[in-house]
């Protein structure tokens, strides 16, 4: 059976929020892994804040640290960005957001920005705010494919999204759109909600699955390595065997880790190493 490696793991930064972003690299670089995949959320590079001159600065840090930039990932979630959204100025502001993030990510010299579908209002037609998302996905991988930026599509959680959940929808999705410049990506913890498997993405997928994000939960809660019950080393054993080569990010996102969040990515990582011994 083939296996994934350690040199896949990545580093995520939302349960550093409470530090300066030069604590969770010297953090990350301290546990020894060596990519890193920014949570783009104050006080961490978020998209309104970051200058060239920022840019350049982080890009600057990162290096000089041994790291590599995965993946720069905006918070589409949480703050108020929905490019599905039927009011034309929230759409409009959504897109300039994350256009901006587009050129962020070149400027710091990373291949790739994670993008979400948005969401639409449970009391309208969901075929309408999908057709919004698309429209906007379409916008955004113009934009990605100008500046050299591969996009990767997450499904969100039916709690958080009513439009992109499951593996059907991403394959639609990356087909509808049709451009080398969007592909699709999973989160473990989205797929134990919908209740598939990582087998599902893989297969339907392929080579368009480019990014994971690699967390356990009960089935959410973005926890530690061994904190819930999703059969991650189940799903690590089938990356393996399907020959994922792709980035695995730690979002580890739980409050409960804010306090020392170097030692949930410590614990998650001798976790991994055991899996794939």
């Amino acid at each position: 059976m083939n296996k994934l490696k350690f040199e896949q793991l990545a580093g995520m930064n939302c349960h550093y929020a409470h530090y300066p972003f030069t604590y969770y690299l010297d953090s990350i670089a301290e546990v020894g892994v060596k990519n890193v995949e920014v949570w783009a959320a104050s006080p961490h590079l978020h998209v309104d804040d970051v200058t060239h001159q920022k840019a350049q600065e982080a890009r600057c840090a990162i290096q000089d640290r041994g790291l590599k930039l995965i993946c720069y990932t905006p918070e589409t979630v949480v703050y108020p960005v929905n490019i599905a959204a039927p009011e034309e100025d929230i759409r409009k502001r959504s897109l300039a957001f994350e256009s901006r993030g587009i050129e962020i990510t070149a400027e710091l010299g990373c291949r790739m920005m994670l993008v979400t579908s948005g969401w639409g209002y449970l009391n309208q037609n969901r075929e309408e705010s999908l057709g919004r998302a698309m429209e906007g996905l379409a916008y955004l991988t113009a934009k990605a494919e100008r500046e050299g930026v591969l996009l990767a599509l997450e499904h969100l959680s039916p709690i958080s999204s009513n439009l992109i959940n499951t593996a059907q929808d991403l394959r639609q999705a990356v087909d509808e759109i049709s451009s080398p410049n969007l592909k699709a990506m999973l989160d473990t913890c989205q797929v134990g909600i919908v209740h598939e498997h990582v087998r599902d993405y893989l297969e339907l997928l392929g080579k368009d699955l480019v990014h994971v994000h690699l967390v356990d939960g009960t089935p959410g809660g973005h926890l530690a390595f061994g904190d819930g019950n999703l059969p991650l080393k189940e799903f690590v054993d089938t990356l393996g065997e399907y020959g994922y080569e792709g980035c695995l990010s730690m979002e580890i996102a739980d409050r409960r880790y804010f306090m020392d969040p170097r030692q949930a990515d410590r614990q998650s990582i001798e976790t991994f190493k055991s899996w794939i011994q």
